[in-house]
């Protein structure tokens, strides 16, 4: 056996073994060989039994953890349609707020361009990004509780005033106020007089009100028309009652416009003047009773809204 070795002169030397070192290399490169094959099989075999454990541990925690996931996307979601729910409620009761508030600036009179309550509240501020706290979902949900409960109380608030306007408005609706004919003059008062058709001392229910023939004569209080038509003495004669305690009488008409059981506001025509029933001229005979007992009703006529 012969072995060259190369040195870096580039001269060679060659060596020379017998046939036993030769072989008693050889046999022990096989030897260590041979261990070297058998450890990375035992090596090979035992990291083969473990794998799929550790895969199914590792596919067991994957597991639970999407489950929790879920639970938390579930909740999430719960929380989220439950504040829905109550920012839905709490839009309507806006809408209605909103309503009652343009209802209660008209009938009060109030520019509409200094409460417009379909537009944002005015109001802001320089914003300070270092002193800002982000709100937590438990504080949301009582600020939108507490909120609520301030809508409420503030929607109770509007509809008792809305309803105390609207009778206030209605009880001044119902209220004798005004003159019946545009342009007039009291042919004979209220009082004591001598009856033009019998010649006799008789007391004056009502006032007349001279005025041109076919003249609209207009109701001077809302109410609902208990009379309509011909009544003796009275010619053709328009009653309205306003359920209240006050009755007008528009006495001696050539046409009547309303019929019984009718509801009027102030101000509609309801007959033209005419000259029929016990009269001597075109008139309006014009009564207001409250409870049945007659009253004068030239301080309704004469009113400050009538003038």
């Amino acid at each position: 056996m012969h072995i060259i070795l190369v040195r870096s002169n580039a001269r060679s030397a060659t060596v020379r073994w017998g046939w036993r070192a030769g072989f008693l290399a050889a046999l022990t490169a096989l030897v260590l060989g041979s261990a070297f094959v058998a450890a990375g099989y035992e090596g090979a075999r035992a990291g083969g039994s473990e794998a799929p454990g550790l895969v199914r541990h590792w596919r067991r925690r994957l597991a639970t953890e999407a489950a929790s996931l879920r639970t938390l996307r579930q909740e999430n979601r719960s929380e989220v349609d439950a504040l829905a729910q109550r920012v839905a409620g709490l839009e309507a009761r806006m809408s209605e707020i909103d309503a009652l508030g343009a209802v209660l600036t008209q009938r009060a009179g109030v520019s509409p361009k200094l409460f417009d309550f379909n537009a944002p509240v005015p109001e802001g501020g320089p914003s300070n990004r270092s002193r800002e706290v982000p709100l937590s979902a438990r504080q949301l949900s009582w600020r939108i509780s507490h909120l609520a409960d301030r809508i409420g109380a503030q929607r109770l608030a509007l509809r008792s005033l809305n309803r105390r306007v609207a009778e206030t408005r209605l009880r001044h609706q119902i209220v004798p106020e005004g003159h019946p004919v545009r342009d007039f003059w009291v042919s004979s008062p209220f009082g004591w007089r001598i009856d033009p058709i019998t010649g006799r001392l008789e007391f004056h229910e009502g006032i007349d009100l001279a005025a041109p023939a076919g003249e609209p004569i207009h109701a001077v209080a809302a109410g609902v028309v208990t009379w309509a038509g011909p009544r003796y003495g009275f010619g053709n004669i328009v009653i309205v009652n306003d359920g209240q305690g006050y009755t007008t009488y528009y006495a001696h008409c050539e046409k009547v416009f309303v019929k019984v059981g009718q509801v009027i506001r102030r101000g509609t025509v309801i007959a033209l003047v005419g000259d029929t029933g016990m009269s001597t001229g075109p008139h309006v005979h014009f009564e207001v009773l409250r409870d049945d007992r007659p009253l004068n009703p030239a301080p309704f006529v004469f009113s400050s809204r009538g003038d």
